[in-house]
């Protein structure tokens, strides 16, 4: 079982999400992926995911507001 199919994510994005996640975690890929692909922003508590991507360029994070 999936939960996503792959075929509607677009080669571009993938690549860049596993060129992100390279040396970080590559299990964290598909949620970067999902990032790109919907333009949205990356909800995650992980540091080392967090810190690692903003290393790289990657800004797009949601902050929730309370």
């Amino acid at each position: 079982m999936s939960v996503y199919d792959e075929e509607l994510i677009s080669a571009p994005n993938i690549e860049t999400a596993i060129d992100l996640c390279k040396q970080i975690d590559e299990k964290d890929m598909i949620f970067v992926t999902a990032t790109l692909e919907l333009q949205g922003e990356l909800w995650t508590g992980d540091v080392k995911l967090k810190e690692g991507l903003k290393e790289k360029g990657f800004a797009k994070f949601y902050t929730p507001t309370q």
